[in-house]
């Protein structure tokens, strides 16, 4: 049996038989097989630290704690390695077996806060420790916490986010209270295969560092490829990664009009979802198959490579419109979501280009969206930064990252509480 499953699910069955063309959502779901899941795959994880003057206090007591709580958890095949930058960069612990805890723990407590902050020279640093440990039935990640704006190098740490995924590395980058630049990490995320997070008290990094390392311990596949093989005068239109987060994916097409996109690793414990957006072609009453659905991806653990699932998709055309007033609720709540998601993202687009009016507007409409799905929290934020730009003031950090970051992971809550009440 394989070791991933996958499913897939139409925003309707029966589409209709008529002399126009029609949008259908496909949501394709990646999620672990029933026999012998592999677990426990080590990792080679640098942890990539910000250790700026801004760090003082709090947050740095708060982060060495952190970083030795994921020292006692590794295993004698784990390897890590702990760069720290401010302005200048610091290699604190060669790639390494932690054959040694409490030497490493000691070096940790040596951590002082200095200097300003710049990402990319340590960006560089940490995917050289890493590749000093990489090997085939090994997860590389590099976990980057900051507090800071990092300082006229956002293309370069873009560009070594890229060159991370290419080594097989993928980032999770997180920030730090409401001085650092959102976009810039979300970016590094997206690009290198990983997620973004933010913290918004000290306390909590403990939270995300625990939460990191028992998602690497859940790693069951890596170089996770889907393929979607679309028949001819179907076109595809947006493609979203919606499953652990909401991402742009674009149209994602590869040759001949398919849908391809690379995916990263796949957590046993969360999976991996898509949502695809297809234009029909007209077509008389029958069955039409809309394509075909691959999911290509290595089990390191089991020497495993290129392994493959695939699915026939196939939707029917009907003049019978009972038929084809029925819709998918599972599907029609997830594109709701990304519409809330897609709303907020232009709203602040549009405020950072200075458009307060389109901006104030989008906004509101995203608090109604949001309340709406039920997110009364998410939707006063959304408000009272309308509020704000239409009393002639500007979006508050603390607000933005909000919106940006919560919003990304609305599917994630609805398709977890979906799967549990199965």
């Amino acid at each position: 049996m394989s070791e991933l499953t996958l499913n897939y699910y139409l925003s309707k069955e029966y589409v209709s038989a008529s002399g126009e063309g029609q949008m259908l959502y496909t949501l394709i779901e990646l999620g672990t097989g029933h026999a012998g899941v592999s677990k426990g795959m080590p990792f080679n994880l640098c942890l990539l630290l910000d250790r700026s003057g801004s760090m003082d206090g709090k947050k740095i007591e708060n982060l060495k704690e952190a970083v030795k709580r994921v020292v006692d958890s590794l295993g004698e095949k784990d390897r890590i390695s702990v760069v720290i930058f401010d302005d200048e960069v610091e290699v604190l612990l060669t790639n390494q077996i932690p054959s040694n805890k409490a030497e490493i723990k000691s070096k940790i407590d040596s951590i002082m806060p200095r200097g300003g902050t710049q990402i990319s020279d340590a960006m560089k640093k940490a995917i050289e420790e890493i590749k000093k440990g990489a090997s085939a039935n090994m997860v590389s990640r590099m976990l980057l916490l900051t507090d800071g704006q990092t300082w006229d190098d956002e293309p370069k740490c873009e560009e070594l986010s890229i060159e991370a995924k290419k080594a097989g590395i993928s980032i999770s980058a997180v920030g730090l209270g409401d001085e650092w630049n959102e976009n810039l990490l979300i970016s590094i995320g997206e690009k290198s295969g990983g997620d973004s997070y933010w913290i918004e008290n000290p306390e909590d990094i403990m939270e995300r560092f625990t939460s990191e390392v028992s998602g690497l311990r859940g790693i069951v596949a890596t170089n996770l490829n889907i393929i979607y093989k679309l028949s001819k005068d179907v076109e595809p239109l947006k493609t979203y990664r919606v499953k652990p987060m909401i991402s742009d994916l674009g149209r994602s097409v590869a040759g001949n009009g398919n849908i391809s996109v690379s995916l990263g690793e796949v957590d046993g414990a969360v999976g991996q979802s898509l949502l695809i957006e297809t234009m029909l072609p007209v077509k008389e009453a029958g069955r039409f198959r809309l394509g075909q659905i691959e999911a290509v991806y290595d089990v390191p653990s089991k020497g495993l490579k290129q392994e493959r699932i695939k699915a026939d998709v196939v939707v029917n055309f009907s003049a019978d419109a009972a038929l084809t007033a029925k819709v998918n609720a599972k599907v029609m709540n997830v594109v709701e979501r990304v519409n809330a998601f897609k709303l907020q993202t232009r709203a602040l687009t549009e405020a950072r280009l200075g458009n307060t009016l389109s901006a104030t507007k989008k906004l509101q409409a995203a608090a109604t969206r949001l309340l709406e799905l039920g997110e009364t929290e998410l939707a006063k934020t959304a408000k009272m930064e309308a509020e704000n730009l239409a009393k002639g003031g500007s979006l508050t950090s603390a607000g933005t990252k909000k919106l940006q970051y919560e919003t990304r992971r609305l599917t994630r809550k609805l398709l977890d509480e979906i799967e549990a009440g199965k």
